[in-house]
């Protein structure tokens, strides 16, 4: 990624190369070896998506008006990712501004080429601008952090799951709305008075916005994917989205020993080995680098209790939830239990 930012700064405006360049030592500052596997993935797949951001900033055919507003995005997500380096930054509130850069600038790999999703427009750029600028402003903590991550997580689904025309109109507007009312809460300019009014009217808009998410997964349909490859699904996104004290005690009884001692740092990634097994990789706390097998009965059920059915979709996002669900549909049929994620009153 680094080699590819220095091709990049050749051809970019010359307002943006301090932005390249911030990145670009954003990647060194990742690389060191104390920091986690999947803070790591955030900010280099954010990184890969702004590189082919400044692709279409660099070319000659892109109209104006939207080399405006991507360079715009550009300069928004590099700022977001310096403060997640801050070192007085909490872990959790750091690896929630990586999670939020990620999640909202994914969707730019693609601009400009045949596979960029047709959501994709000045508004939704806007909205990419306005909740990297909210989770800048908190440093990912309190409940600014929470909500951007909240948005992101809604913005993804917009972009991804099918949806009726007025489902898709109802999820951009809720997340339009909330991503104004956050950025006003959070706008230092504000009086006082005003922060506190748009403060009251962000957790209304963040109830519209994952209330409007959630009939969106709702509507989606089980995947077709066998127990192990649902369970990894599932088991990654979770790992992404939900802080490592909580997976921690929610694994607490499936943990291996051997990583007890130490203590669990990141639970980075689940891999599918087979049906009934899962290799699931961590970081420990002395940062040593580790994996082991996990059954899956025991680690959904576990993940099942961190995570109750109605909080799934707006967490970990439609696709993810649907793949959890399926993976306690296979278990059910065990006479397994995983949670209340398999319901009369299914979200």
């Amino acid at each position: 990624m680094t080699a590819t930012l220095k091709e990049r700064r050749a051809d970019v405006p010359e307002e943006l190369t301090s932005s390249v360049d911030s990145l670009t030592a954003t990647l060194h500052e990742v690389a060191d070896p104390g920091t986690t596997p999947q803070d790591r993935d955030a900010v280099t797949e954010s990184a890969r998506a702004l590189a082919s951001t400044l692709a279409v900033i660099s070319d000659d055919s892109t109209p104006g008006k939207l080399r405006d507003q991507l360079t715009g995005v550009v300069k928004q997500v590099t700022a977001t990712l310096e403060v997640g380096l801050e070192p007085d930054v909490p872990a959790e509130d750091r690896s929630r501004v990586f999670l939020v850069a990620n999640s909202t600038t994914v969707v730019l790999k693609a601009f400009g080429g045949p596979e960029a999703p047709r959501t994709l427009g000045p508004p939704e750029l806007t909205d990419i601008e306005n909740v990297n600028r909210v989770v800048e402003r908190s440093r990912g903590g309190g409940n600014m952090g929470h909500g951007a991550q909240s948005m992101s997580s809604a913005m993804h689904d917009f972009h991804t799951l099918r949806m009726s025309g007025e489902q898709q109109r109802a999820l951009r507007d809720a997340i339009t709305q909330a991503g104004r009312e956050m950025l006003a809460a959070s706008d230092p300019e504000s009086s006082s008075q005003e922060r506190d009014e748009a403060r009251r009217e962000v957790g209304k808009q963040i109830a519209r916005m994952k209330d409007a998410q959630n009939k969106v997964a709702s509507t989606q349909k089980q995947p077709e994917a066998s127990l192990g490859k649902a369970a990894e699904v599932c088991a990654n996104a979770i790992f992404i989205r939900v802080p490592e004290r909580k997976i921690s005690d929610g694994l607490e009884d499936v943990t291996p020993q051997s990583w007890e001692s130490a203590g669990v740092k990141d639970f980075w990634k689940a891999l599918d080995e087979g049906n009934d097994v899962l290799d699931v990789r961590a970081q420990l706390n002395n940062d040593e680098h580790t994996h082991a097998p996990f059954q899956v009965a025991k680690l959904i059920a576990g993940l099942a209790e961190v995570l109750p059915a109605d909080d799934l979709p707006t967490t970990v996002g439609g696709e993810p939830a649907a793949h959890c669900k399926r993976t306690a549909t296979y278990l059910e049929e065990r006479g397994i239990s995983a949670g209340d994620w398999v319901s009369p009153d299914d979200w």
